[in-house]
Parts: structure tokens; sequence; C-alpha cells
């Protein structure tokens, strides 16, 4: 089968922006008429949301986690307090000074070590779920020289020190190949390649923190191992 829209991948495309902005300015034109409708089912839609707000705290270790936003914030502000929840609060990532002078900021995985000291997150900057890796020592606030792209999950070993990650293929963007990465050290370890193409793969540990497991899950089945 054919996808005669496939090139409209190519963000870099001089003819792709082109297109994306003759089939915006068509839409603005052909929707002006409900400009004022548009603005008011905004403000309406505003109005019932709370712009300063917390997630449930989430127990780790001897951590709580929590994610919070503040009013005329655009991204949310992650977490945690030692102890209690009257204990004096540590950020960990403020999605809003990462994404100062860019255009947009998503963050992906968020994932901190059995000891609490060291965070694995990850971000898009692109807007088009293409995640970066980045390890933050949340002792001191350094980030690590550890990183790679197209990063798709993210599970820390019991050594607090090694990786187990998977990386998406570059075209299709399917979560195909899982790496092993030990900090500090140059490198990431090819562990597994999923080739059947209609299987994705992730990376992910259980509860009892014992285990990892690697998922391959298609539309109808999925195994873990």
């Amino acid at each position: 089968m054919s996808d005669n829209y496939f090139w409209l991948r190519e963000k870099s495309n001089p003819q792709v922006i082109k297109y994306l902005e003759a089939e915006n300015a068509y839409t603005e034109a052909m929707t002006k008429g409900l400009k004022p409708f548009e603005d008011a089912l905004y403000q309406e839609m505003v109005s019932h949301i709370k712009e300063t707000d917390w997630s449930v705290p989430v127990r780790r270790g001897g951590y709580y986690y929590y994610s919070r936003t503040e009013e005329g914030k655009q991204y949310p502000i992650e977490c945690r307090k030692k102890g209690s929840l009257e204990a004096k609060e540590e950020v960990l990532l403020d999605l809003n000074e990462l994404g100062k002078g860019r255009n947009f900021v998503g963050l992906g995985a968020f994932v901190v070590s059995d000891d609490q000291n060291l965070l694995a997150y990850t971000l898009d900057y692109v807007g088009y779920r293409q995640f970066t890796l980045h390890v933050k020592d949340l002792r001191g606030g350094a980030t690590l020289p550890d990183t790679i792209e197209r990063v798709d999950s993210v599970a820390w070993a019991a050594d607090n020190e090694t990786l187990f990650l998977v990386t998406e293929d570059a075209v299709t963007k399917r979560p195909n190949r899982a790496l092993r990465h030990t900090l500090g050290q140059n490198g990431f370890e090819p562990l597994y390649e999923e080739k059947d193409e209609t299987f994705q793969i992730s990376m992910q540990k259980t509860r009892d923190k014992r285990y990892l497991l690697l998922s391959a899950e298609s539309t109808d089945t999925t195994e873990f191992r």
C-alpha cells in the first residue's frame, strides 16, 4: 500500500512547510466567522480549569513525588518532599525553565533510581514524540553527560548506575531496540532487537524491584521476558 502523504514527515523540507502554511491559511479563512465563538469557548474552558494545582503525591522510598502547575505557566513542575508532605519542597524538573527559548517541550520518561539519587528523564523539543535521554544527579543538581536520542522507555538496574532503555526506529518510530548503559562509560550496549514489524517493545521494572521486564506488544498479542 502506498501512502501519498508520507512525505509530510520531512519537517525540514521547505515544500512541507509551504504546504502546511497553505492548509493553515485555508482553515483560518474558512472558519473566520467562528472566531468569536472560538474565543468564548476557550475562555469558558479555561474558567473551569484550576491552573494552580497538585497531582496526588506518590511515595517512592523515603520521598513523596508529585507534579504541580502554576497559574500563567504552560508546563508542569516535577517535585518531591522527603519523609512528609510538610517537608521542604525539592524541585526536580521545571518544564517552564527547560522550555525557555523553545516553541515546545514535552516530558516523556521520568524514572528515579532505587536509592533516590538519580533521575533519568526524556524530553521532546519538537512536538513529534521524539525524546532524548537525560540523567540528573539529584544530590547536587548536575546533569550528567550520558545521553542518547529517540528513547521510548527507561528503567534503572538495582545497582543505581546502570540504565536499560528502548529506542525507536528513525523512520517508522517503532520502539524496537533494547540497550544497556552504565553511567560514565562510553556507548550503549545492544541487548535485543525486535525484527517483527508488527511488534513494539518497552522496558519496565516489577513493583518489588527484583526484575526488569521486556515487553513485546502487537495489536492482539503481548509477551514479557
